[in-house]
């Protein structure tokens, strides 16, 4: 295998061509599997840039959302414009505020001194919707509400803090409630007046909030080809507020960035101002996710199409380089058998024309002395002339075999009797070569349907081929037997044999076995494949069987035609 593949050009042009072709195209996928491996890096880098900044804007939106009343409503109300309070600078104050802040159930107002003092002013939705009229009439008055509050505020007042939020219950509800307090000089030691407003807690975790991060994540632009960014907003116990999952909340995901904020009504810079905060903050969390699956697994999903494309295309490619590289391997190869072919027609012509051209000459000479030296010259001549038809022959009719233009004229046929007319009519080229042929013939074989001049022509160079490759035994057998419905004709030698490798190759065209003899060329490398296109044409098959140095018994295999296959024409055509 090692000599042939140094010294077979088929092969050496093959290999050259696929490592030609395979080199460019190993770098270049190469440096494609390189630039999914960045893709997949950077997709990593926005997948996470992309979950930090939405956590982030959520959070600061969560929280400007929350702080709204404080700063447009509580600061905007100086303690000039409540004390005495000023209905008419503050009603359109508050109602700018339920507007922009809809999650506030209700505005107060109190003040010390004034028409309106001592008097716990609420100003609500309902308030908001009263036609034109008085404005007393729209702020209404709560001494229940008032009677709880105000000493609660009063209380607070020791921590001298201007902001002040806890709990209460209003109507029932559980509300935040924020106020800002206003006192009488520096040391505000006595409070004089308060604005403030009160959230329905209830309603802020399950109506705003959700809505606030519905309507903002209708902004939010997610990458093609990766899972969405999933939210989620939990309280301090861990049960969700909002979820932008469309799945069960209780399924597993894999969070990627985690903040938490605090429930507070101003601005988070404020909280050292505002009491009792820093006894205690409700502090929810917001995660965000890409379901369960880790950013990594994500974006290897993501080039995971375009890497099993290259790879089929790489596996289309090398299919393809390896089909061009065979087909021109064998071109290298059916040239080379061409060439080889030219050369040993050549040879094979010369060598019967010059023993015809000598003995000729000889006769025409008048140099033979005896009757029986010219007769033997005579059976020398008439012997190679019939090699060289027989050479003629079998190039004409692989000629017309390659055009599909060899007909075959079935008719009735007694092949044995054939086999013995094609060993007499061989005998002389026998005695040449000091062959013994040997056959064993039944006698009653069936007849069957034939071209007989083709079936002759592949007997014939059966016998041919095992002359030329007998070596040094110059036994022949040929035997005509029946055997499971067909008449098989066998000629076996004792020569140089065929291995097992070569033995499917024998019946191509221009194929000759490599043999150890050397000796120059050993024939056209035709003969085997006219036999094998003659037997296929008659319905039939040819086999061997042979061991190298053990010899070779070539099988031509003849069906036996039914009863009635005799009758109506007997000369019809079979390719």
């Amino acid at each position: 295998m090692r000599r042939e593949f140094f010294y077979d050009r088929g092969i050496r042009l093959a290999a050259g061509l696929a490592i030609v072709v395979a080199i460019p195209m190993a770098v270049l996928f190469y440096f494609q599997f390189t630039s999914l491996k960045d893709i997949e890096t950077t997709s990593a880098v926005v997948l996470r840039q992309m979950s930090s900044e939405t956590a982030d804007s959520m959070t600061r939106s969560i929280e400007d959302y929350l702080k709204r009343p404080h700063i447009s409503v509580l600061l905007r109300i100086t303690q000039a414009r409540s004390e005495p309070i000023d209905l008419a600078f503050i009603e359109p104050v508050f109602n700018d505020g339920l507007t922009e802040s809809p999650f506030v159930a209700s505005f107060f107002v109190w003040a010390e001194r004034g028409p309106h003092s001592n008097k716990w002013l609420v100003f609500d939705q309902p308030s908001k919707k009263m036609p034109d009229g008085p404005i007393e009439r729209r702020f209404r008055e709560d001494q229940a509400l008032g009677q709880r509050l105000l000493p609660r505020l009063r209380e607070l007042v020791e921590t001298r803090r201007a902001i002040v939020a806890f709990t209460e219950e209003v109507n029932g509800r559980p509300h935040y409630v924020q106020a800002q307090l206003r006192f009488e000089g520096p040391a505000r030691e006595r409070m004089t007046s308060v604005v403030a407003f009160a959230v329905d807690a209830e309603r802020l975790r399950t109506h705003f909030i959700p809505s606030v991060l519905k309507d903002w994540r209708l902004s939010l632009q997610h990458p093609s080809g990766f899972p969405r960014l999933e939210t989620e907003v939990l309280d301090e116990q861990g049960a969700h507020i909002f979820t932008s999952r469309h799945e069960h909340v209780d399924r597993d995901v894999l969070p990627v960035d985690e903040r938490s904020f605090a429930i507070i009504f101003f601005d988070k810079e404020l909280l050292e101002f505002a009491a009792p905060y820093e006894e205690h903050r409700e502090i929810w969390g917001l995660r965000t996710s890409y379901g369960p699956q880790p950013i990594a697994e994500i974006v290897s999903a993501s080039t995971r199409p375009q890497l099993a494309l290259m790879v089929v295309l790489a596996i289309a490619m090398g299919v393809g380089v390896f089909l061009v590289a065979r087909a021109a391997a064998r071109e290298v190869r059916v040239a080379e058998l061409k060439s080889n072919f030219v050369a040993s027609v050549s040879h094979d012509l010369k060598t019967p024309l010059a023993l015809i051209q000598l003995f000729a000459e000889t006769l025409e000479l008048g140099r033979v002395r005896t009757p029986e030296r010219a007769l033997e010259y005579y059976r020398i001549i008439n012997g190679e002339s019939k090699k060289l038809t027989r050479l003629i022959e079998n190039i004409l009719d692989f000629s017309r075999m390659e055009a599909g233009l060899r007909p075959y004229h079935l008719e009735p046929a007694d092949l044995s009797a054939l086999v013995k007319k094609v060993l007499a009519r061989m005998g002389t080229q026998f005695e040449q070569g000091h062959f013994s042929v040997t056959s064993d013939i039944e006698s009653d074989l069936p007849r069957i349907l034939a071209d007989e001049g083709a079936a002759e022509q592949a007997v014939e160079n059966l016998l041919a081929n095992a002359m030329k490759y007998s070596g040094e035994a110059r036994e022949i057998e040929v035997t005509a037997a029946r055997a499971n419905g067909h008449i098989v004709v066998s000629v076996t030698d004792h020569g140089i044999g065929i291995s097992r490798r070569e033995q499917g190759r024998i019946f191509r065209k221009f194929y000759r076995v490599q043999r150890e003899l050397g000796g120059g060329p050993q024939g056209t490398g035709l003969g085997l494949a006219i036999v094998d296109h003659t037997m296929r044409g008659h319905g039939g098959f040819v086999r061997v069987d042979s061991e190298p140095s053990k010899g070779s018994t070539f099988s031509l295999h003849f069906p036996i035609p039914s009863a009635n296959a005799f009758q109506g024409a007997l000369a019809t055509e079979g390719r």
